[in-house]
């Protein structure tokens, strides 16, 4: 019996991100397109850069919320367009909403509205 493993692994993730207090943005950077399949593990990045920032650890403290909680989430694709990044009650990812705009302050003002 013959057995082969095939390991797969995920594009490198390239991107930036920012916030200013409400709105976190997320903007993909190398035009393949697959940020938004691998957005579990770019939300745990994004989180543990917040939590190296504020010194502590949501994981280990009871009290304290998921770094991403409060956030509105921006994802901006590889076309350009904006998309609402959801998240579930604990933070984590839970799918995006295409908002069909290429200007920021449009997709802004947008993803304000939605739950």
């Amino acid at each position: 019996m013959n057995a082969s493993i095939i390991t797969l692994t995920p594009a490198e993730l390239h991107f930036d991100w920012g916030t200013d207090g409400l709105v976190l943005w997320i903007e993909e950077l190398d035009g393949a397109d697959s940020l938004a399949g691998q957005m579990s593990e770019v939300m745990d990045r994004i989180a543990f850069a917040i939590e190296l920032q504020t010194g502590w650890d949501h994981r280990t403290d009871g009290d304290t919320l998921h770094p991403l909680y409060g956030y509105r989430l921006l994802l901006r694709d590889a076309s350009g367009l904006w998309n609402a990044v959801q998240t579930d009650e604990t933070g984590h990812f839970a799918g995006l909403t295409p908002l069909e705009e290429m200007d920021y302050e449009l997709a802004y003002d947008k993803v304000m509205w939605i739950e």
